[in-house]
């Protein structure tokens, strides 16, 4: 099965264990809670992340005790349930980032940082517990770095937990992009790390589907909440490649268009810009652009020759 349709099809099926809790993969972040690739999290996703703020600021405690304790009454139910444990994490994970905030370390609360490691904690306790399990979930080790990157792990140890998650399910993108993150000089690698650890990966794989996971990756790297991270190490062309063959084998998938635009944006290209905030329209992507106003501003840029290089 091809790397992005096996990718998809595990994703979907981890998550179908748990379809009501509309959680997603996710790359630990600074940013309010989104998808790991950028793309905008679904109408169900942002109402359940905005009532799980909308309860932090009431201090609604025992509402958001009552989701986590649905999911531990899962996992007693089903204690051979990988699926259920992992769903734990998961939420607890994605909890944690809501307790801490979206600002930089020195603006979280102390009442942030004491909710985030206690629920980070408590996920890595549920992980550990579920390791020699004898059904396993790739997701599992996608969750574990998530973990390790919030409580500081050395390289090494983020590494080993990625080496063993392509080892068990070598086509699982999702891991390739959580290390990446981790790579990103915003966290704990150099600036040259992520970038050649994205042109490695794709040339172990090689052929289209080394094109399209190097999208996949670049996706992660390029983004508006990494700013500061330079583009010179990444090749645009080959994104391009990827994309377009993603494109051409499962027909639009969402956000890609804004995706693209917004690299484009950063590759200082305005003419490929242009042309895909065309396909774009009005249909623009929160989770790629973050507000209305700077999509404006760029879409203006890919329009206004004065300002082409």
């Amino acid at each position: 099965m091809p790397l992005v349709r096996k990718s998809i099809v595990l994703h979907l099926a981890f998550l179908s264990g748990f379809a009501a809790l509309p959680l997603h993969t996710t790359a630990a972040q600074t940013t309010a809670p989104q998808t790991a690739d950028g793309d905008e999290p679904t109408q169900s996703e942002r109402e359940w992340y905005r009532s799980i703020e909308q309860d932090l600021v009431a201090e609604k405690f025992g509402e958001l005790d009552r989701m986590a304790d649905d999911l531990r009454h899962w996992m007693t139910q089903r204690p051979e349930s990988i699926t259920a444990r992992v769903a734990l994490a998961t939420s607890l994970t994605r909890w944690a980032w809501v307790a801490r905030g979206n600002g930089t370390a020195d603006k979280v609360t102390e009442e942030g940082w004491t909710l985030f490691n206690q629920r980070i904690a408590e996920a890595k306790s549920v992980l550990d517990n579920s390791r020699n399990m004898h059904v396993m979930c790739p997701q599992w080790f996608s969750e574990m770095m998530t973990v390790g990157l919030a409580q500081g792990w050395s390289q090494r140890q983020v590494e080993e937990n990625f080496q063993r998650g392509i080892q068990f399910e070598p086509e699982y993108y999702y891991l390739y992009r959580q290390y990446a993150n981790y790579l990103l000089p915003k966290w704990y690698g150099k600036q040259s790390d992520a970038a050649t650890f994205a042109a490695t990966s794709a040339d172990r794989l090689g052929g289209d589907r080394g094109d399209i996971l190097y999208y996949q990756i670049s996706t992660v790297l390029v983004r508006r909440g990494n700013g500061s991270f330079r583009v010179d190490g990444i090749d645009w062309p080959r994104i391009q490649r990827g994309a377009l063959l993603l494109n051409q084998q499962y027909g639009h998938v969402h956000s890609l268009h804004n995706e693209l635009a917004f690299m484009a944006y950063k590759f200082n290209d305005p003419e490929t810009a242009k042309k895909y905030f065309a396909l774009i329209g009005d249909n623009w992507a929160r989770g790629v652009w973050k507000d209305r106003d700077f999509f404006d501003r760029i879409r203006d840029w890919s329009t206004d020759r004065t300002q082409w290089p």
